[in-house]
C-alpha cells in the first residue's frame, strides 16, 4: 500500500489497531520514538494484540493532545496535571491542618518562642531567688536545693501543662 492509497474501515474506528511501524509511518516518527510513546502510556497498546499493535483512534488523540501547546510552548496537559497536582496538595495539606495534624511554620515559631521566653526568664531569675536560701548551706544541701527548684522550673514550663 503507498502513500496515496484509501482503506476502507468497517466496524467501529475506536475499536481499530495498527502495528507500531504502521504508526510510525503516519507520525513520521522512528519505530523507537513510537515504543517511547508507548512506555510514556501517550500511545495505547492494544491489549489483545501480542504483536504490539496500539490502538489507532486512541493512540492518536493522546498523542495530539500531548503536543497541544499554548504560546509560551508550554504544554497545555501536562501544565494542567500540575495545576491540578498542586490543587490537590493544599486541599490536602489544608485537610490536615484542620484535622490538627500540621501546623502552621508561624504559629510553631511564635509559640516556640514564647516557651523560649519563658524558660530563660526563669533560668535568669534563679540566682536571685535562691541566693538566700544557700547562704551558709553546706555544697551537697545546695546542690540539692538547685536541683529541686530546676525539676520545678521545668513542671512549671512543661507543655503538658501549658500549651
Amino acid at each position: 500500500m503507498n502513500e496515496n492509497s484509501t482503506v476502507k474501515v468497517s466496524g467501529e474506528i475506536q475499536l481499530m489497531a495498527v502495528t507500531q511501524r504502521q504508526m510510525a509511518q503516519a507520525l513520521k516518527l522512528s519505530a523507537a520514538r513510537v515504543n517511547d510513546l508507548c512506555n510514556e502510556n501517550i500511545l495505547v497498546r492494544d491489549e489483545t494484540s501480542r504483536s504490539g499493535q496500539v490502538m489507532l483512534f486512541d493512540s492518536l488523540r493522546n498523542y495530539f493532545l500531548s503536543r497541544k501547546t499554548t504560546d509560551e510552548g508550554a504544554n497545555y496537559w501536562l501544565e494542567k496535571a500540575r495545576h491540578e497536582k498542586a490543587k490537590r496538595e493544599l486541599a490536602e495539606l489544608k485537610l490536615q491542618r484542620e484535622r490538627g495534624e500540621v501546623y502552621d511554620a508561624a504559629e510553631y515559631e511564635a509559640t516556640l518562642l514564647e516557651a523560649l521566653t519563658d524558660f530563660k526568664t526563669k533560668l535568669t531569675g534563679l540566682g536571685h531567688k535562691l541566693a538566700r536560701q544557700l547562704e551558709g548551706k553546706p555544697s551537697a544541701q545546695i546542690c540539692d536545693i538547685i536541683d529541686a527548684e530546676i525539676d520545678q522550673t521545668l513542671k512549671e514550663l512543661s507543655f503538658d501543662e501549658h500549651y
